[in-house]
């Protein structure tokens, strides 16, 4: 497709972006009570990369509300803007400031109930203090205050957000607004705050910034619907209060539409978002898990948009537009859609390990080796193929052995699973990349140490990766051996994707790690039609992974299935297996029937190879789950910074 539309400039209020591509605001970055030199590089990076707008992320506008410890109501923040804007100076990039109040969603900076329109409980079960007039006032002048700093920094907008569940959403409410004075009752009431809001706004700045409010409607029944979106919609333009119009989907009812992971497909959010768009006389902003500018320039000429929000699309490539513009799409590192955004305490990505530290780490950082060695990786799959692909960048000479026919280690299991096929897409993408970088790809190769030390490599990098552990054991009670594990209808993840036996009509999934697989393995053998037990020592169904919300509801179509919480199992019997509760006694056993058992506890490291080598060579290292059975980021990230430190 010819790209048009999306590289077009577009007029918003007193400015012009460059180009069609925001990238909305989020969480994750706001975690100092200043911006640090991550914040402002992460931002500025996506500058660089092509980005027309960015949006900062959600940030207090008064203390009697507070999402993460960064705010907007500190006396540095015209300062750290300005700063802000001097990093991002050298390119086009328009930077807007999003003006944020929580609600009953939040507790205040000093860790006291926030200030909410009623005492009626959030979603997130919290009570807020009921605002008086006065507290409604000093909270529409606080949002004045910030548009004031924001213009006093240098932002060239801001955005209200009137989105999510939070306050302003709130004051519109029928379901949390029960006010019987005039910020309540009927719609011109309930509206009001959002309209004061607006109204203070654009009479303390005028026609200085643009102003855009975000908007969305609730998937909870009851809850702000489209109808009452496009009303609010058409008051602030009938008033030019806006300049722009940010529209997405859902609220904490709901987060998997909220924040759209890999089961939902491209344009998810339109059908919402695009009838509450409709109205629009102003630029329109949309959101739907948009990962490929031929996505966005769809959607622009549908007519349904003006702007296209592509978040997770530029956190993992934030070459995104450049790249593309250039003729180099093949070369975008995809989006998978997994929402995995956490590295030891920090904000991370999965498939990009320089994500929120582009400051010391981003990818241009690279320079070549002083002295380019041989360095030679042992196993495919992502931390491996990552560790490749760096090493490759920095000029070194790089062999990648593989034991088997293909790239891509457990991301080819991985991607088997239902609504999982975006794994497949990093295992492509890191597959193009180490041949384009011409690498040394020897698949059916499996090599030990003696192989290796052969071979003459300076540097060697295990990525040799983990095996199902399919003895039963079970963490939360080392002691209990499971009997019955060896039979042939007691299978890994690994087995019951690739399996083409009979399964049976029953099935138990004993699942301990709680992340993607218990998921995935319920849902595969519901959709074959047997009836499911998930056994789980933990305290509920993958309590690890929020993807587990619309699996849930999934399964409740699917078929039969029962979640067993803090429960063990006791041992396996030709179609059946029995179970007891955690801390229950031996006579509260239970006989649940299963033809399939299926065994999710942590891996086991495969570790011979590194081994036989780490005494007998100058300069070995070892990653992923080979070091530690872990999930994807952390073998990215490792396979990363492994090659990354060779010279």
């Amino acid at each position: 497709m010819a790209l048009t539309k999306v590289f077009e400039p577009l007029r918003v209020g007193p400015i012009e972006l460059p180009n069609r591509v925001v990238r909305t605001a989020h969480g994750g970055l706001e975690m100092t009570p200043r911006m640090s030199d991550d914040y402002i590089a992460y931002h500025a990076r996506r500058g660089k990369g092509g980005c027309g707008l960015t949006i900062l992320g959600a940030a207090s506008v008064h203390p009697s509300s507070q999402l993460f410890p960064f705010s907007l109501h500190h006396a540095d923040i015209v300062a750290d803007y300005a700063k802000l804007m001097e990093a991002c100076q050298p390119w086009p990039m328009k930077v807007f400031a999003q003006l944020w109040h929580g609600g009953n969603l939040y507790p205040a900076a000093d860790g006291s109930p926030g200030w909410a329109v009623s005492d009626v409980p959030g979603m997130m079960g919290m009570v807020g203090q009921r605002m008086t007039e006065g507290m409604i006032r000093e909270v529409i002048a606080a949002y004045a205050k910030s548009a004031v700093d924001a213009r006093d920094g240098g932002l060239h907008g801001v955005e209200v957000h009137a989105a999510h569940g939070y306050l302003p959403q709130q004051f519109l409410s029928s379901a949390y607004n029960d006010r019987t004075d005039d910020w309540g009752g009927s719609f011109g009431n309930r509206s009001r705050f959002l309209m004061e809001v607006l109204r203070a706004i654009r009479a303390a700045v005028g026609n200085d910034l643009a102003i855009s409010v975000r908007l969305a409607a609730s998937d909870m029944p009851g809850g702000v619907d489209i109808d009452e979106n496009k009303r609010v919609l058409q008051a602030l333009q009938a008033e030019k209060l806006i300049d722009m119009v940010n529209v997405s989907r859902g609220d904490y009812y709901r987060m998997d539409t909220m924040v759209g992971a890999m089961q939902n497909p491209t344009g998810y959010e339109v059908p919402s978002s695009g009838e509450i768009a409709a109205v629009a006389t102003v630029p329109r902003l949309l959101a739907g898990r948009y990962r490929t500018l031929d996505d966005a320039e769809q959607l622009l000429r549908d007519g349904t948009a003006d702007l296209v929000s592509m978040v997770r699309a530029q956190i993992a490539d934030p070459d995104l537009v450049n790249k593309t513009r250039a003729g180099r799409a093949l070369e975008v590192r995809p989006c998978i859609g997994c929402n995995q955004q956490g590295r030891g305490g920090r904000f991370g990505c999965a498939v990009n390990a320089a994500a929120g530290v582009e400051s010391t780490y981003d990818e241009d950082k690279i320079s070549a080796a002083s002295s380019p060695r041989k360095v030679m990786v042992v196993g495919g799959g992502p931390g491996g193929l990552e560790a490749a692909r760096v090493a490759a960048l920095k000029g070194h000479r790089v062999i990648l052995c593989e034991a088997a026919p293909e790239l891509g280690g457990m991301l080819n299991v991985a991607r088997r699973a239902p609504h999982s096929a975006g794994f497949g897409d990093i295992a492509l993408w890191l597959e193009q990349e180490v041949y384009r970088l011409g690498i040394d790809v020897r698949l059916n190769t499996y090599v030990d140490a003696d192989e290796i030390a052969s071979e003459g490599a300076d540097h060697v990098i295990i990525a040799t990766g983990s095996q199902p552990r399919m003895d039963g054991q079970q963490h939360t009670f080392p002691t209990q051996k499971v009997a019955g594990t060896e039979q042939p209808h007691v299978l890994s993840t690994t087995d019951l994707f690739r399996s083409e036996r009979d399964l049976g009509q029953t099935a138990l999934v004993l699942d301990t790690v709680g992340d993607y697989e218990g998921l995935a393995a319920t849902e595969h053998l519901l959709s074959l039609g047997l009836s499911v037990t998930y056994v789980t020592g933990n305290s509920g169904l993958a309590e690890k992974n929020e993807r587990r919300f619309p699996a849930w509801e999934r399964f409740l179509q699917l078929g039969k299935f029962e979640v067993l919480s803090w429960h063990h199992l006791v041992d396996i019997g030709e179609g059946q297996a029995s179970v007891r509760p955690y801390l229950g006694a031996s006579q509260q056993l239970r006989v649940i029937p299963a033809d399939t058992v299926v065994l999710i506890t942590p891996n086991q490291p495969l570790r011979d190879v590194y081994e036989g080598l780490r005494d007998h060579h100058p300069s070995v290292a070892m990653i992923g789950d080979a070091k530690q059975p872990r999930d994807l980021l952390r073998a990215i990230w490792e396979g990363h910074a492994a090659a990354r430190a060779l010279d």
